[in-house]
């Protein structure tokens, strides 16, 4: 079945690809040159006068890394060349495996997320870089236990070079306020106390249950000058995935029992008023961005891409490691990452994992780094570069909260990730607007999603 699948996909995007040729407009990327002569991959001192690499990427206008990687790869390798191939990140999964399929020769791709990597391995587009970062020396237990989630029967495709990942922002100002409050409290009242109250603050060693206790107490003020404790965005992730931070549980297994005490939670603070309620965030609507410029968040879990935002806060806030389950699991966090891999069809496979070493290595982070993003090694050099970026926070618990011990992909890996996904979305969806009961729901995943791995087994 397997089999008929691969070969269904790849007669499709082969009449796909004989159709875009035959329509090409002259907006369309020029035809590839003349591939050149494949050198054997597995001779790493194969060596050319001038190599040209074809790297396709997207956004090129938006992204700012490309050209410093590229600059500084030329002092490295000063024979080495790099031509840009801007594609539309819209359709980047289906465009790149056509082409792959049509015979264009890149030597080295961007992997947009898992669903694309599964579709480049399972068609055998792709090399697998074992033995090739091994001959390099790259370690991968320096990248989050990352390259171990894309595994696929002991190889991996694809090597992680940015990320985002979840985190809990935290406005300290109205932190420092609560806390004040609390001491004016004790010293007006301090015959009717025997200890000191204060108000918790985000830490890098927060359980869900000590966050959802932290949630309400940072809550206070009504109306126009109500302060949230926390904001969930209605996305799934964003509410149930705490969950599958303890290693043991994920998205696709077909169980969802785990995931009960967190919609518990999240509903009781909804029905406290401790968090806006998400069918109010639907129908106002309210966006956390606004809600957090503004000053109405005491919290805010996000990921990090929304840090380009918080910069721009009129106030001092900072960021704290995700809440997990127990203590067991600080330090995780889940997320997504970019990676980059060679194509089979590739004319320059030795000379394309070079590069790839080189934009995973600490150089490579450090520029990563200091143009805003996020790199999978983050290493000091590199966690120094991103804080010394104007508004990013400096504090110790923010240096601690951007270097997690372990990122669980987001999306994992799942040959039926579109119909699970629709299904899960389906089920929650339902749950937070109370039209079935958490029992009842979680037993509708369990039953509906069970049915879909069955069928496949």
């Amino acid at each position: 079945m397997k089999n008929q699948k691969i070969l269904c996909i790849i007669s499709a995007l082969a009449l796909t690809f004989t159709l875009a040729a035959a329509c090409r407009t002259v907006d369309e990327p020029p035809p590839v040159p003349t591939p050149e002569p494949v050198p054997d991959i597995n001779d790493d001192s194969a060596v050319t006068d001038t190599i040209s690499l074809q790297w396709a990427v997207w956004d090129i206008e938006a992204i700012n890394y490309y050209e410093p990687l590229i600059e500084a790869y030329k002092d490295i390798a000063p024979d080495i060349s790099i031509e840009l191939v801007n594609l539309n990140i819209d359709t980047w999964n289906n465009d790149i495996l056509t082409h792959l399929i049509g015979g264009h020769d890149y030597d080295i791709i961007k992997i947009l997320d898992a669903q694309g990597y599964l579709m480049h391995v399972n068609t055998d587009m792709l090399l697998a870089l074992n033995d090739k970062a091994t001959d390099r020396g790259i370690d991968i237990g320096n990248y989050k236990g990352i390259p171990e989630q894309f595994m696929i029967d002991g190889n991996f495709y694809a090597l992680p070079f940015i990320c985002d990942f979840w985190v809990v922002y935290y406005n300290k100002d109205v932190f420092n306020e609560l806390d004040k409050d609390e001491e004016e409290l004790d010293i007006v009242e301090e015959a009717e106390y025997e200890e000191e109250t204060k108000v918790n603050k985000p830490s890098n060693e927060m359980t869900f249950d000590m966050w959802s206790e932290m949630i309400r107490d940072a809550t206070h003020g009504s109306g126009e000058d109500k302060v949230w404790g926390n904001f969930f965005h209605y996305w799934r992730s964003a509410t149930t995935l705490f969950g599958i931070l303890d290693g043991s549980h994920t998205i696709y297994g077909g169980s969802y029992d785990f995931l009960k005490p967190y919609y518990e939670a999240v509903l009781a603070l909804e029905d406290g008023r401790y968090v806006p309620r998400r069918t109010d965030v639907l129908a106002e609507p309210l966006h956390y961005r606004d809600l957090w410029l503004s000053g109405h968040l005491a919290q805010l879990n996000m990921g990090t891409w929304f840090i380009t935002d918080a910069v721009n806060s009129g106030f001092n806030w900072g960021l704290a490691a995700y809440p997990v389950p127990t203590s067991l699991s600080y330090g995780n966090t889940f997320g997504r990452v970019k990676q980059l891999a060679i194509p089979k069809s590739a004319n320059h496979p030795i000379e394309a994992m070079n590069f790839i070493a080189f934009v995973i290595s600490e150089q490579g982070a450090q520029i990563l780094a200091s143009n805003g993003y996020i790199p999978v090694n983050m290493t000091d050099e590199a966690l120094e570069a991103l804080i010394e970026i104007p508004g990013v926070p400096k504090d110790d618990i923010t240096i601690g909260a951007l270097r997690p011990s372990q990122i669980f992909l987001e999306q994992p890996l799942n040959e039926n990730t579109d119909d699970i996904n629709a299904i899960l979305d389906e089920v929650h969806n339902k749950i937070m607007d109370r039209a079935i009961t958490i029992d009842d729901g979680i037993t509708m995943m369990n039953e509906r999603v069970g049915a879909i791995l069955a069928s496949i087994k």
